[in-house]
Protein backbone atom coordinates (compact mmCIF):
# COMPACT_ATOMS: atom_id res chain seq x y z
CA UNK A 1 0.00 0.00 0.00
CA UNK A 2 0.81 3.38 -1.09
CA UNK A 3 1.37 6.10 1.95
CA UNK A 4 0.95 9.50 1.80
CA UNK A 5 1.72 12.54 3.90
CA UNK A 6 -1.54 15.04 4.95
CA UNK A 7 0.20 18.12 4.60
CA UNK A 8 -1.96 21.23 4.50
CA UNK A 9 -5.12 19.32 5.45
CA UNK A 10 -8.06 18.47 7.16
CA UNK A 11 -8.88 15.54 9.49
CA UNK A 12 -12.50 14.07 9.48
CA UNK A 13 -14.55 13.44 12.47
CA UNK A 14 -18.26 11.83 13.00
CA UNK A 15 -20.82 14.23 15.10
CA UNK A 16 -24.39 13.58 15.91
CA UNK A 17 -26.52 15.64 15.73
CA UNK A 18 -30.41 15.80 15.84
CA UNK A 19 -30.47 15.23 11.35
CA UNK A 20 -28.18 12.48 12.06
CA UNK A 21 -24.55 11.64 11.81
CA UNK A 22 -22.59 14.42 10.09
CA UNK A 23 -19.09 14.21 8.72
CA UNK A 24 -17.20 17.07 10.00
CA UNK A 25 -13.50 18.64 8.44
CA UNK A 26 -11.22 20.52 10.85
CA UNK A 27 -8.28 21.97 11.52
CA UNK A 28 -6.31 21.59 14.67
CA UNK A 29 -4.07 24.83 15.42
CA UNK A 30 -1.66 24.54 18.39
CA UNK A 31 -0.76 27.42 20.41
CA UNK A 32 1.51 27.95 24.17
CA UNK A 33 -0.74 31.39 24.55
CA UNK A 34 -3.79 29.01 24.86
CA UNK A 35 -4.60 27.57 28.50
CA UNK A 36 -8.02 25.96 27.09
CA UNK A 37 -9.44 24.60 23.93
CA UNK A 38 -11.35 26.50 21.57
CA UNK A 39 -13.81 25.82 18.73
CA UNK A 40 -13.44 28.26 15.56
CA UNK A 41 -16.59 28.43 13.02
CA UNK A 42 -15.42 30.54 10.14
CA UNK A 43 -16.77 28.88 7.40
CA UNK A 44 -19.47 26.18 6.25
CA UNK A 45 -16.73 24.04 5.53
CA UNK A 46 -14.84 23.30 8.35
CA UNK A 47 -14.10 23.85 11.97
CA UNK A 48 -10.79 25.18 13.27
CA UNK A 49 -9.92 23.18 16.82
CA UNK A 50 -7.67 25.57 19.00
CA UNK A 51 -5.46 23.61 21.67
CA UNK A 52 -2.88 24.14 23.89
CA UNK A 53 0.57 23.14 22.68
CA UNK A 54 0.86 19.40 24.93
CA UNK A 55 -2.73 18.77 24.84
CA UNK A 56 -3.41 15.61 23.25
CA UNK A 57 -5.74 15.40 19.71
CA UNK A 58 -7.52 13.01 21.65
CA UNK A 59 -9.00 15.67 24.15
CA UNK A 60 -10.05 18.08 21.28
CA UNK A 61 -11.89 15.50 19.30
CA UNK A 62 -13.97 14.79 22.48
CA UNK A 63 -14.18 18.38 22.85
CA UNK A 64 -15.84 18.65 18.91
CA UNK A 65 -18.18 15.68 19.64
CA UNK A 66 -19.61 17.47 23.52
CA UNK A 67 -20.18 20.46 20.99
CA UNK A 68 -21.55 18.43 18.19
CA UNK A 69 -24.97 20.27 17.98
CA UNK A 70 -23.64 23.90 18.41
CA UNK A 71 -20.85 22.84 15.72
CA UNK A 72 -23.46 21.48 13.41
CA UNK A 73 -26.18 24.22 13.68
CA UNK A 74 -23.36 27.25 13.26
CA UNK A 75 -22.17 25.89 10.03
CA UNK A 76 -25.37 25.78 8.66
CA UNK A 77 -26.22 29.21 9.73
CA UNK A 78 -22.87 30.51 7.04
CA UNK A 79 -23.33 31.29 3.96
CA UNK A 80 -23.29 28.02 1.22
CA UNK A 81 -21.06 27.04 -0.89
CA UNK A 82 -18.91 29.67 -2.93
CA UNK A 83 -19.99 30.09 -6.65
CA UNK A 84 -16.63 30.07 -9.16
CA UNK A 85 -18.48 32.54 -10.69
CA UNK A 86 -18.67 34.79 -7.70
CA UNK A 87 -14.68 34.28 -7.21
CA UNK A 88 -13.46 34.82 -10.54
CA UNK A 89 -15.33 37.97 -11.19
CA UNK A 90 -14.15 39.41 -7.99
CA UNK A 91 -10.83 37.77 -8.44
CA UNK A 92 -10.03 38.01 -12.21
CA UNK A 93 -6.97 35.98 -12.05
CA UNK A 94 -5.09 32.81 -12.22
CA UNK A 95 -1.42 31.93 -11.02
CA UNK A 96 0.67 30.19 -13.75
CA UNK A 97 4.01 29.41 -14.21
CA UNK A 98 5.17 31.56 -11.65
CA UNK A 99 3.36 34.73 -12.44
CA UNK A 100 -0.28 36.05 -12.00
CA UNK A 101 -2.15 35.82 -15.59
CA UNK A 102 -5.23 38.43 -16.11
CA UNK A 103 -8.11 36.57 -16.60
CA UNK A 104 -10.90 37.27 -18.82
CA UNK A 105 -14.11 35.85 -19.54
CA UNK A 106 -15.99 36.11 -22.83
CA UNK A 107 -19.23 34.42 -24.10
CA UNK A 108 -19.46 32.97 -27.96
CA UNK A 109 -21.51 30.51 -29.97
CA UNK A 110 -20.22 26.70 -29.65
CA UNK A 111 -18.47 24.59 -26.80
CA UNK A 112 -16.36 26.49 -23.82
CA UNK A 113 -12.49 26.99 -24.81
CA UNK A 114 -9.37 28.77 -23.57
CA UNK A 115 -6.38 30.58 -24.81
CA UNK A 116 -3.16 31.76 -22.40
CA UNK A 117 -1.55 34.45 -23.40
CA UNK A 118 1.93 33.93 -21.85
CA UNK A 119 3.70 36.88 -23.09
CA UNK A 120 1.18 39.17 -21.96
CA UNK A 121 0.21 37.65 -18.76
CA UNK A 122 -3.32 36.49 -20.15
CA UNK A 123 -5.77 33.67 -19.94
CA UNK A 124 -8.95 34.40 -21.95
CA UNK A 125 -12.29 31.77 -21.28
CA UNK A 126 -14.32 31.53 -24.11
CA UNK A 127 -18.18 30.37 -22.81
CA UNK A 128 -21.24 29.28 -24.03
CA UNK A 129 -24.72 30.67 -22.89
CA UNK A 130 -26.16 27.64 -23.44
CA UNK A 131 -24.51 25.50 -20.59
CA UNK A 132 -24.53 26.18 -16.82
CA UNK A 133 -22.07 28.09 -16.34
CA UNK A 134 -20.64 26.80 -13.20
CA UNK A 135 -19.89 23.48 -15.11
CA UNK A 136 -17.89 25.14 -17.81
CA UNK A 137 -15.79 27.28 -15.27
CA UNK A 138 -14.86 24.18 -13.71
CA UNK A 139 -14.15 21.90 -16.33
CA UNK A 140 -11.60 25.33 -17.86
CA UNK A 141 -10.35 25.45 -14.32
CA UNK A 142 -9.35 21.84 -14.25
CA UNK A 143 -7.65 22.25 -17.94
CA UNK A 144 -5.52 24.52 -17.25
CA UNK A 145 -4.68 23.53 -13.92
CA UNK A 146 -3.41 19.74 -15.80
CA UNK A 147 -1.76 21.87 -18.46
CA UNK A 148 0.03 24.15 -16.40
CA UNK A 149 0.79 22.41 -12.81
CA UNK A 150 2.92 19.55 -13.36
CA UNK A 151 5.10 21.94 -15.98
CA UNK A 152 5.71 24.10 -12.71
CA UNK A 153 6.74 20.83 -10.60
CA UNK A 154 8.82 19.92 -13.47
CA UNK A 155 10.16 23.27 -13.17
CA UNK A 156 11.26 23.24 -9.78
CA UNK A 157 12.54 19.40 -10.00
CA UNK A 158 15.75 20.98 -12.07
CA UNK A 159 16.56 23.68 -9.78
CA UNK A 160 16.10 21.02 -6.78
CA UNK A 161 17.52 18.54 -8.18
CA UNK A 162 15.25 15.62 -7.59
CA UNK A 163 12.60 13.47 -9.45
CA UNK A 164 8.73 13.00 -8.67
CA UNK A 165 7.38 9.39 -10.04
CA UNK A 166 4.48 10.95 -11.14
CA UNK A 167 2.86 13.89 -11.33
CA UNK A 168 -1.31 14.09 -10.94
CA UNK A 169 -3.66 17.00 -10.93
CA UNK A 170 -7.06 15.79 -8.22
CA UNK A 171 -9.81 17.35 -7.00
CA UNK A 172 -9.01 17.24 -3.30
CA UNK A 173 -11.31 17.24 -0.59
CA UNK A 174 -9.12 18.27 2.56
CA UNK A 175 -5.39 19.17 1.00
CA UNK A 176 -3.48 20.92 -1.37
CA UNK A 177 -1.02 18.15 -2.04
CA UNK A 178 0.49 15.13 -1.58
CA UNK A 179 3.53 13.36 -1.94
CA UNK A 180 3.21 9.34 -1.78
CA UNK A 181 6.53 6.55 -0.68
CA UNK A 182 7.27 6.30 -4.23
CA UNK A 183 7.43 10.00 -4.99
CA UNK A 184 4.07 10.95 -6.83
CA UNK A 185 3.52 13.79 -6.48
CA UNK A 186 -0.48 14.79 -6.34
CA UNK A 187 -1.68 18.44 -6.64
CA UNK A 188 -5.10 20.14 -6.17
CA UNK A 189 -6.49 22.02 -8.98
CA UNK A 190 -7.38 25.18 -6.93
CA UNK A 191 -3.47 26.05 -6.60
CA UNK A 192 -4.03 28.30 -9.60
CA UNK A 193 -6.30 30.38 -7.87
CA UNK A 194 -3.94 31.15 -4.93
CA UNK A 195 -1.03 33.31 -4.94
CA UNK A 196 2.24 32.23 -6.90
CA UNK A 197 4.25 32.05 -4.10
CA UNK A 198 2.11 29.78 -2.57
CA UNK A 199 1.28 27.38 -4.87
CA UNK A 200 5.29 27.21 -5.45
CA UNK A 201 5.28 26.90 -1.51
CA UNK A 202 3.33 23.80 -2.01
CA UNK A 203 5.25 22.39 -4.81
CA UNK A 204 8.38 23.00 -2.73
CA UNK A 205 6.91 21.53 0.26
CA UNK A 206 5.96 17.78 -1.89
CA UNK A 207 9.36 17.68 -3.64
CA UNK A 208 11.07 18.01 -0.22
CA UNK A 209 9.21 15.01 0.72
CA UNK A 210 10.92 12.99 -2.12
CA UNK A 211 14.26 14.01 0.11
CA UNK A 212 12.48 13.34 3.66
CA UNK A 213 9.20 11.34 3.49
CA UNK A 214 8.84 12.51 7.15
CA UNK A 215 8.28 15.74 8.90
CA UNK A 216 11.96 15.46 10.97
CA UNK A 217 14.02 18.48 11.45
CA UNK A 218 15.95 17.32 8.36
CA UNK A 219 12.32 17.51 6.26
CA UNK A 220 12.17 21.12 7.48
CA UNK A 221 15.64 22.15 7.13
CA UNK A 222 15.18 20.90 3.27
CA UNK A 223 11.98 23.15 2.70
CA UNK A 224 13.60 26.13 4.42
CA UNK A 225 16.66 25.80 2.25
CA UNK A 226 14.30 25.71 -0.86
CA UNK A 227 11.81 28.08 0.36
CA UNK A 228 13.13 30.45 3.10
CA UNK A 229 9.86 31.63 3.70
CA UNK A 230 8.49 28.39 4.22
CA UNK A 231 6.97 29.27 7.61
CA UNK A 232 5.18 32.43 6.85
CA UNK A 233 4.02 31.03 3.61
CA UNK A 234 2.44 28.39 5.09
CA UNK A 235 0.15 30.18 7.52
CA UNK A 236 -0.83 32.35 4.29
CA UNK A 237 -2.20 29.01 2.64
CA UNK A 238 -3.75 28.15 5.78
CA UNK A 239 -5.88 31.61 5.86
CA UNK A 240 -6.56 31.48 2.18
CA UNK A 241 -8.03 27.70 2.31
CA UNK A 242 -11.40 28.21 3.51
CA UNK A 243 -11.71 30.91 0.24
CA UNK A 244 -10.54 28.06 -1.93
CA UNK A 245 -11.20 25.03 -1.12
CA UNK A 246 -15.27 24.84 -0.99
CA UNK A 247 -14.65 26.39 -4.92
CA UNK A 248 -16.37 24.22 -7.46
CA UNK A 249 -18.24 22.23 -5.13
CA UNK A 250 -21.31 23.89 -6.12
CA UNK A 251 -22.68 21.56 -8.71
CA UNK A 252 -21.86 18.40 -6.99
Amino acid sequence: MKLKHKDNGFSFISIQSTNGPQIVPYKLERSSRLKRMRIQIDSSEYVTLKMPMRLAEKHGIRFLKEHGEWICESMAELPGVPRLEKHLVKHPRLALAGRWHALELNFQDGRCSYVVDDENRKVTFSLSGKVDLEEQLLQLLKAVARHYLPRRVLDFEAKVGVKSHGITIRDQKSRWGSCSETGGISLNWRLILVSPKLQDYVILHELAHIRHFDHSSDFHATLELLDPRAREHARQLHNEAAGVFSLGRAIE
